[in-house]
């Protein structure tokens, strides 16, 4: 028989679980049965291009490089980036007007507004049904002793290189095989003093724990 290191195994058995996860979100509940929603799975090639854009967002979003530096470290251990996106338009003509608009037809012929994350404005629905997909990627990720994180932050990159196409609305959840869980060590990355004066600016109405930071 055949002898398998501890490390082949992490590595065929976080491949295998990806699948495993994405069908997990491929199943989950979808609205009147339209789906287009877009799953893709990256591997530490892409995850570092995504990190060096992250990282280069530091004067706009200090946040964002500060995931962005957390990637390189994650990429160090077995790990993998889900990207999930979809259009904005809505095909469903519930004509709720939770987007803003009396009809689904005036929201698919609203001018888009860009911004970091998105192209808007979008249908309600269609955030729900990312939203949901990604719940359900990050349960089963769980369920199968992966550590997991959802990254908007990560999408920013993902979406500006293109790296996932023909989406308006994405979001990305990261796994890890890591030997210990990598998602609360971010913080490692900036002193109390530049904690202080980022946090100051980017959340001035916010206690530190809005975002999980630990206070002394």
């Amino acid at each position: 028989m055949a002898i398998r290191n501890m490390e082949e195994l992490v590595q065929s058995g976080l491949d295998r679980a990806i699948e495993l996860i994405v069908l997990a979100a491929h199943n989950s509940y979808r609205f009147d049965a339209r789906n287009t929603l877009k799953i893709i799975s990256v591997g530490k090639e892409e995850m570092e291009e995504i990190a060096q854009f992250a990282y280069s967002m530091a004067d706009m979003s200090p946040l964002t490089a500060r995931d962005g530096r957390h990637v390189v470290e994650l990429i160090k251990e077995p790990c993998a980036l889900l990207i999930f996106g979809d259009s904005r338009k809505s095909p469903f003509n519930y004509n709720c007007g939770a987007c803003g608009y009396r009809t689904c037809k005036e929201l698919n012929r609203a001018e888009p507004t860009e911004s970091l994350l998105a192209e808007g404005p979008s249908c309600q629905f269609k955030n729900l049904n990312l939203n949901i997909a990604v719940s359900a990627a990050a349960t089963m990720a769980w369920r199968l002793g992966l550590h997991n994180r959802v990254f908007s932050t990560l999408a920013f990159g993902a979406r500006a290189l293109e790296i996932i196409e023909g989406v308006d609305i994405v979001t990305t959840l990261s796994v890890s095989a890591a030997k210990k869980d990598p998602y609360f060590d971010r913080h490692q990355f900036w002193t109390d003093e530049h904690w202080d004066e980022i946090f100051e600016k980017e959340f001035p109405t916010y206690t530190r724990g809005f975002i999980g930071a630990i206070e002394d």
